[in-house]
């Protein structure tokens, strides 16, 4: 059975990302909080990717019992809200601890302990990062910032056999999230704002997501790095 490394499996995108997989696969779960596992094949390990030495500690614990990880899935993000017209550089260095860092140290880290192994790294980014948007643009700079040096790494590391793809979705409706919020407080403006913006005038279901990290995870399909996949009903268009 393969092994996952999933980073950010423990709420919203990264725990429905959880769930499925961990049917098929050892999915090996890396969150700041605390996941009630469904004993499935899950594994949880508490973990603060903004922290260089915690992750580095972390992976080792996970070298410890797993040998080898065949994926990994980095679905971690935080956005504050804020909109304002001079952004702070502590505002700039909040996003780019939770948006970007978050994916050097766990890269950088798991290149150290696991010796630049054979790896299809897969990371879940945003259509922020490629458009302007209502995002902050904080988020925007640190998810655009996320994109390229994914781009950059692909290329470094396909000597070793090491494959980064991104996939940058659109608006995720699922219960819980942001969207299903907005929803539950003025259902005619998100209908308007999605009809407005998006061509084909839907949500962006996380199965969807879900499909596509199966795609890149199956070793039939390993000629595909550097890409980076957009989901998002045309918004982008």
């Amino acid at each position: 059975m393969k092994n996952i490394v999933l980073a950010g499996g423990s709420k919203n995108l990264g725990k429905f990302i959880f769930d499925k997989l961990s049917h098929e696969f050892n999915v090996i779960n890396l969150s700041r909080s605390n996941l009630k596992l469904n004993k499935i094949n899950g594994f949880q390990y508490k973990c603060d990717l903004v922290s260089k030495k915690n992750t580095f500690t972390t992976l080792k614990k996970i070298k410890s019992r797993f040998k080898k990880i065949d994926n990994i899935i980095f679905c971690v993000g935080n956005s504050k809200k804020t909109y304002k017209n001079l952004e702070d550089i502590k505002d700039f260095k909040f996003s780019f601890n939770n948006n970007l860092f978050t994916f050097i140290n766990l890269l950088n880290s798991y290149l150290k302990i696991f010796k630049y192994k054979k790896t299809n790294v897969i990371v879940i980014s945003s259509i922020a990062g490629v458009k302007i948007s209502n995002a902050p643009i904080t988020y925007s700079t640190a998810k655009s910032s996320l994109i390229y040096y994914c781009k950059y790494k692909s290329k470094e590391l396909s000597k070793y056999k090491i494959r980064i793809n991104v996939i940058s979705p659109g608006n995720i409706y699922m219960e819980g999230n942001n969207w299903h919020k907005k929803i539950f407080k003025n259902k005619k403006k998100v209908k308007k704002y999605i009809k407005s913006n998006v061509p084909l005038n839907k949500f962006i279901n996380p199965a969807e997501i879900l499909n596509i990290c199966k795609y890149l995870i199956d070793e039939k399909n390993n000629s595909i790095t550097g890409s980076n996949l957009i989901i998002d009903g045309g918004e982008t268009l």
